[in-house]
């Protein structure tokens, strides 16, 4: 019997084979968070659902919770924006696979992450149709942080909270940041000018910091394209430290990134 029906609008992270003929599908969700959802028949007949259920697209879905089930059950999923072009790409598509990997372990079941699902929606939208970059990369992860209360302090030192000297700094993964002079620790994270930058401005703008950079001398001028993308991908060794650190262990999705050499 079912208990109640909720129509949402979530983004499929994953799709995994229950059985012979059913699916079990991990959504982000507006307003719900991260839900798991048995999609019963999904495998067996391609005529309840479609493509639906494929992951990175947004979709409109009906589920219902039902007595005695742990899942939720789909009752609908019709396809609101396919991100088609992730599949023309295995840089994009890698992309794609972090980011959801990425959404999946910073989010708690059912409990709402609309912060975290706005970024993966414009992160999945911005990729479909331009080329993966590592500066994208960053400020998602970035986003992701913030939206899940765990960005790194960057405008002070993490650990005692005065100025940060300008130019090249330690980040310490423990300390939740960048750290001063006096309280940097053996083994912190160098990060050089220019990431730091990078990151710095990421943080505060956002993917649109991504889509178009600003110089770093603050004259507002658009900034050099290929050196911000290698600012961005030396970052990304500090900012991917940073964020094994905080999940305590390493993304899996990280492996397929380097296979197909798509930017880090």
């Amino acid at each position: 019997m079912d208990l109640r029906a909720q129509r949402l609008t979530a983004l499929v992270l994953r799709a995994l084979p229950y059985g012979d003929s059913d699916q079990v599908v991990q959504f982000l969700a507006r307003g719900r968070g991260r839900i798991a959802v048995f999609a019963r028949g999904a495998r067996s007949s391609k005529r309840r659902f479609g493509s639906a259920l494929e992951p990175f697209q947004l979709c409109e879905i009906l589920v219902s919770a039902r007595a005695g089930a742990q899942l939720l059950s789909l009752r609908e999923s019709h396809v609101v924006e396919a991100h088609a072009g992730l599949r023309d790409d295995l840089h994009r598509l890698a992309h794609a696979g972090y980011a959801s990997e990425l959404a999946h372990d910073l989010t708690r079941e059912h409990e709402p992450a609309d912060g975290l699902f706005e970024a993966l929606a414009g992160f999945l939208l911005s990729l479909a149709v331009s080329p993966a970059t590592s500066a994208r990369l960053r400020a998602l992860e970035l986003a992701f942080l913030s939206a899940s209360g765990l960005a790194p302090q960057l405008d002070a030192c993490a650990r005692c909270g005065d100025e940060v000297a300008p130019g090249r700094a330690a980040l310490d993964p423990a300390a939740g940041g960048l750290v001063c002079s006096s309280c940097t620790p053996p083994g912190a994270l160098a990060l050089g000018r220019g990431p730091r930058a990078l990151l710095e401005q990421l943080q505060q703008r956002g993917l649109e910091g991504a889509e178009t950079p600003l110089s770093a001398d603050g004259s507002g001028r658009p900034a050099d394209a290929r050196a911000f993308e290698e600012a961005a991908a030396q970052a990304g060794i500090v900012l991917g430290a940073f964020l094994v650190h905080q999940l305590g262990r390493t993304p899996r999705s990280s492996a397929f990134l380097e296979q197909v050499g798509a930017p880090r």
